[in-house]
């Protein structure tokens, strides 16, 4: 029936399109082929005939996937496992390793050993196809057998044995052959042949060779009757039927014949050792019978292979110990543990030691599991060397080694290493409490009979800190810990890989736009404090965890004006000089007098209080100490009074000597000039640009919020247009935006330099990073908004700004008589119509002056919002066009 509905499939598609047959018996791969292409088209066409494809097609799948239940050996592809539960089960096992990634070796969950030997999606199934036919093959109905003669007659015949076990050889009659092994068939098909046909020599061989049925029955995964290859042996019938369920036994596969048992195969002995000498081969009607397991044992941990063992005569660990493969070099056999049941049926546990031939003779039961543990991490009879040197690591103790031994020189140091303080972190007896020690290396390189030249112990730590850290180091800590956040989030499934990395360049510009240099000063900062002082944060945290009522944590703090401030280990004696060095000593701004010391006294059981204390650092630094640090007591460095970061100021333009001066606290514009050489000749100093960061940084904030003001009246308007059916006009919005977007800020502080000068109006104090810009003399009026020809004017002091309004072709239809306005020389604005929201003054034009003609807002519906974002945008692209111009 499949065979009829694969050849009408093909002939109808066939007919109905433009496919063309390779055969005249299309296969099952065309078929299917031919109904995954087929064209609507084609489809209705065999429709209109009286042949529903769609119906053809399905039932031909359900067909194939009966078929797969069933073994044929012309079959191309067999699979020994169901795919989907194969695939379920890779993806279980990929989300238990997922979760078990930071379980023990030794409490890891045990596979089952050898029953993945039979796992897996083979492609083709071709166990005995190609292989030279053995001497012993027994003959039988079903097999071919090619016969080539040469000599006085030439030619060749295929001959099958028939049921009655007979071969019909042209010329010679029936010659009986069932049953003969092959070389016992050779030699009678000969005899026969030169006894009978004179001068002729013959070439005999095996064929296509006949199936034979057989029979998987027990614990197989697919058990039933199997038609295999008559030179299938155990192995191959096993892998057809999809192996061994995790309940059969792979030590006791019986072949059975007639009833009887004819062997026992082990396939331990296969996957162990390589030994197929168990593989016998089938005959018709052989039975493969698969037990369910017995006994067995685990075996976990440190071992080549730790698995779940079947027992087949193993008595004692070293046996199950030896189906594991052996122990790892990291085992540790001496600290071994056995799980097993005992005779009441409780679970107990029995230590053994695999070192001792007790240990590997201790008898094995069946359900023990045997538990290798490894080798303990600790490191026992070394010195470990850490921090700012160039070779870190593990170095041997000996009696009597000291810490000039291990730092033989400072140049194993690295450059700005801390000399005057390191720290040897030792490990005290009986619970193994840290206790932090000073080690002054410029002492030791100077004499080695120095008293810091400690005498080391067996898991001492020394840990060498920096005086300074480089830019790179910082900038490289900082990408790490990015990536790191990266992969968090990557790992909790919250971001794609894409969104990760575009908010993060997002993140990045937005803080390289937004932050002060300060602020990235500050950043930096704390990452170079962090990077620096990794090892103690660490070594602070476990001070911390060992503490106790009896026994404080044996941590300090200094803050102020040091290198490194933050928390520290407390150790013997410690003075706050020490502490000092500690921090990477005093910064250029610590006051060096005195210092102030924090403390708890706790000596009030009822409350503790705080104490301040003040220590003479001048004394201490010369070696008068007299005072010692206690436990939890924070050092507080000041600053040097009046100390500030310089502040610098910009002059540039038509002054006798331009340039970068430096300024101090409380100096004024009006000191400035006369510090520059005054004014020249080509100055003017009406129309002089002043600019400071702070109104810049403050003029950028308002101008994000005017833009997102706008963008929103814009959306407003639009919208609303749109619900009543209208067009929004909204397009010289959207052009402003677009102006908004391009428009800079620039700081600039109105001032009347003339007045400064003359000592008439207030004088202005200078600050930081301010600029002042003396622009030549100018000689222009500029007209600018909406008039017809926005130009610039030699200024005639007979006009006013209506005639230099005519002179550039008059307003627009667009423009806004009422609010124009005059962008004066030094920045300030009049209304020469009214008053407004900008500043009213005198209305006569000067030179240097700019002549604003508006937008009329009120033509556009909804944004009222406009006029002043108008205004703004020109005011501040007059001012820009006068600073950019230093």
């Amino acid at each position: 029936m499949n065979k009829i509905r694969l050849v009408t499939i093909s002939l109808l598609l066939s007919l109905f399109s433009s496919f063309t047959l390779e055969a005249a018996s299309p296969d099952l791969s065309q078929a299917k082929k031919l109904c995954t292409n087929a064209t609507e088209a084609q489809k209705q066409a065999a429709k209109a005939a009286g042949y529903d494809v769609d119906s053809l097609c399905a039932s031909l799948r359900e067909q194939t996937d009966t078929d797969k239940t069933l073994l044929d050996v012309q079959t191309p592809a067999i699979l020994p496992r169901d795919i989907k539960a194969l695939e379920e089960l890779g993806l279980e096992k990929n989300k238990h390793q997922e979760t078990t990634e930071k379980i023990a070796k030794v409490d890891e969950p045990l596979e089952k050993f050898g029953y993945d030997l039979f796992a897996g999606e083979p492609t083709t199934y071709t166990p005995v196809g190609n292989i030279p036919v053995p001497s012993n093959y027994i003959a039988g109905p079903g097999d071919m057998v090619r016969v080539q003669l040469y000599g006085k007659e030439n030619s060749s015949y295929e001959l099958q044995v028939g049921r009655d076990g007979a071969i019909q050889f042209p010329n010679l009659g029936p010659i009986y052959v069932s049953g003969l092994s092959y070389d016992e068939l050779k030699a009678k098909l000969n005899e026969q042949i030169q006894e009978q046909i004179i001068g002729v020599q013959a070439n005999i061989s095996m064929g296509e060779l006949r199936s034979i049925q057989v029979f998987i029955s027990g614990e197989a995964y697919r058990p039933g009757a199997y038609t295999v290859s008559s030179l299938s042996t155990i192995l191959n019938a096993l892998y057809v039927s999809g192996g061994v369920k995790e309940i059969g036994s792979l030590r006791n596969i019986q072949l059975k014949r007639n009833g009887r048992l004819v062997s026992t195969l082990d396939l331990y002995d296969l996957l162990l050792r390589g030994d197929t000498r168990g593989d016998r081969r089938l005959q018709a009607g052989d039975v493969i019978f698969i037990p369910s397991v017995k006994k067995t044992a685990s075996i976990a941990g440190e071992v080549v292979r730790p698995a779940i063992y079947e027992l087949k005569g193993e008595k004692t660990l070293a046996e199950l110990l030896s189906l594991a493969g052996g122990l790892l070099p990291n085992a540790a056999p001496e600290a071994s543990r056995v799980q097993r049941v005992d005779a009441n049926g409780s679970m107990t546990v029995v230590d053994v030691n695999l070192k001792t031939s007790t240990g590997k003779k201790a008898r094995l039961q069946n359900g023990d599991l045997l538990q290798v543990f490894p080798v303990l991490e600790r490191q026992e009879n070394v010195v470990n060397l850490e921090g700012h040197i160039y070779r870190e690591g593990a170095y041997a103790w000996r009696s009597g080694l000291r810490v000039s031994d291990i730092i033989k020189t400072t140049d194993m140091l690295k450059p700005n290493a801390n000399l005057d303080f390191a720290l040897l972190i030792r490990e005290t007896k009986p619970l193994k409490s840290l206790q932090p020690l000073k080690i002054d290396l410029r002492a030791i390189s100077e004499n080695k009979a120095s008293a810091t030249n400690l005498q080391l112990e067996a898991r001492d730590r020394i840990i060498v800190l920096s005086n300074a850290i480089e830019k790179k180091a910082i900038q490289e800590h900082k990408e790490q810990i990015e990536r790191k956040e990266i992969e968090k989030l990557q790992e909790s499934n919250k971001a794609s890989a894409f969104n990760l990395t575009s908010t993060t360049n997002q993140s990045s510009r937005k803080k390289s736009g937004n932050e002060s240099e300060k602020n990235e000063a500050l950043i930096n900062e704390e990452l170079g404090l962090e990077l620096r002082n990794a090892l103690v944060i660490e070594l602070v945290s476990n001070l911390k965890s060992q503490a106790s009522f009896k026994s404080p944590a044996k941590v300090i703090s200094v803050t102020g004006a040091v290198k490194f401030p933050g928390e520290y280990p407390l150790t013997d004696n410690m003075t706050a000089v020490d502490l000092i060095f500690a921090a990477g000593g005093l910064q250029e701004s610590a006051f060096a007098v005195e210092a102030e010391v924090t403390r708890y006294d706790l000596n009030d059981p009822l409350e503790a209080k705080v104490t301040h204390a003040t220590v003479d650092l001048q004394q201490e630094f010369l070696g008068n100490v007299s005072f010692q640090l206690k436990p939890h007591d924070q050092l507080k460095i000041k600053v040097t009074p009046e100390y500030r970061d310089f502040s610098n100021v910009e002059v540039s333009g038509e002054v006798k000597f331009p340039g970068e001066y430096r300024i101090q606290r409380g100096e004024t514009l009006s000191q400035l000039i006369k510090r520059v050489g005054g004014i020249n000749a080509f100055g003017s100093a009406r129309a002089a640009v002043f600019s400071r960061r702070e109104l810049r940084e403050h003029e950028e904030k308002e101008l994000r919020k005017l833009k997102e003001r706008l963008r929103q009246d814009v959306a407003a308007a639009e919208l609303e247009n749109k619900n009543i059916g209208k067009s929004a006009d909204v397009d010289s919005a959207k052009s402003l935006l677009d102006v908004l977007d391009t428009t800079e800020a620039t700081g600039r502080l109105v001032v009347d330099l003339q007045g400064i000068i003359e000592g008439s109006v207030s004088d202005v104090m200078l600050k930081d990073g301010d600029k002042l810009y003396i622009p030549a003399h100018r000689q222009e009026i500029t007209v600018v908004g909406e008039v017809q020809v926005p130009t610039s004017h030699l200024y005639n002091d007979n006009l006013d700004y209506d005639d230099y309004i005519l002179r550039s072709g008059g307003e627009k239809e667009t423009a806004n008589s009422d609010a124009i306005y005059i962008v004066k020389a030094d920045g300030s604005v009049v209304l020469p119509n009214r008053s407004g929201w900008l500043t009213h003054g005198e209305h006569e034009v000067q030179a240097g002056d700019t002549i604003v003609v508006p937008l009329d807002t009120s033509r556009v519906d909804g944004l009222e919002l406009w006029t002043k974002v108008s205004q703004i945008v020109y005011q501040l692209a007059l001012g820009a066009a006068a600073v950019n111009s230093f």
